[in-house]
């Protein structure tokens, strides 16, 4: 964890006010190039495996959720620099990660029929058994491995603003009000839950490559683990392990103590008590 960082990249009140009316944010540069380099060698060694056990080809797609505990470098990203301190400025410091997941998205065969449909909401039954209009409860951060310089690479695509929606807007299915985000190797982008998107379609000649990690409020359960192992939470510093899901007691995820939530005592030390204060008042607004 390089806490030296995060001090440098908290949110700016331009990024918070783009965030709440758009809904997604861009960060440039958020993997340093041998992060970035690490990261690609891992997911290679993920997807061998992956391939292996499902008997896939190259040709195939690789989807692979509880990525976080696949490989030691995927830790790293849990408290990244440039996109920790978005996140707790964003939901605030009782934060976990509930979801990782890799897609590796090879070309589209020549000739294939272009679809343009899967247009969806995250969160599972929240989003059928919540009441409306749906809180955010949780935002996912895409790492981009791969470039994705134009549409045709499989670009992420989304409707900016519709994270106020509960429905899908009108004129989408026609690509009205849709932004297919382009992005280079190492760029990272924060979205809410709520905002309708959907996976572009690859008809380049390269494959697409990104990392998604998920974060929710504590009191979620998470949906890539109930528990983990104390072989993975030992290799993680205690706010690392607050991410991975681990408490003093199952009560703290109700109502936490300091020591279930190590970010808050380390946000009051290094940013004031006002500060986190100021968290509490801005998720009830």
């Amino acid at each position: 964890m390089d806490e030296r960082g995060w001090l440098e990249h908290c949110a700016t009140k331009e990024q918070l006010e783009f965030f709440e009316d758009q809904g997604y944010l861009i960060v440039e540069d958020a993997l340093e190039p041998d992060l970035l380099a690490g990261l690609n060698d891992a997911v290679d060694r993920v997807a061998d495996r992956v391939r292996d056990t499902k008997d896939l080809s190259e040709d195939d797609m690789v989807i692979k959720f509880r990525t976080v505990v696949e490989d030691d470098t995927f830790l790293d990203l849990l408290d990244n620099p440039k996109t920790f301190p978005l996140l707790w400025d964003i939901l605030g410091w009782n934060i976990q990660l509930y979801i990782s997941h890799l897609i590796l998205y090879p070309p589209e065969p020549r000739g294939s029929e272009i679809r343009k449909s899967g247009w969806h909401q995250d969160g599972g039954r929240p989003v059928t058994e919540m009441e409306r209009p749906q809180p955010r409860l949780s935002l996912k951060i895409s790492y981009w491995l791969s470039d994705v310089p134009t549409p045709e690479h499989g670009a992420f695509t989304i409707i900016p603003g519709s994270h106020k929606l509960d429905h899908l807007p009108e004129g989408a299915r026609e690509d009205e009000g849709v932004l297919p985000v382009c992005v280079n190797a190492g760029d990272a982008v924060l979205f809410d839950r709520r905002m309708w998107h959907r996976r572009g379609y690859n008809t380049s000649d390269v494959e697409r490559r990104v990392l998604f990690f998920g974060y929710s409020y504590r009191w979620l359960r998470g949906l890539d683990y109930n528990n983990l192992s104390e072989e993975v939470l030992s290799k993680c510093d205690p706010i690392r392990r607050q991410l991975l899901g681990d408490g003093v007691d199952v009560k703290g995820w109700w109502q936490p103590t300091d020591a279930d939530v190590p970010l808050k005592g380390w946000l009051e030390e290094n940013k004031g008590e006002d500060y986190v204060k100021g968290l509490e008042k801005a998720n009830r607004s």
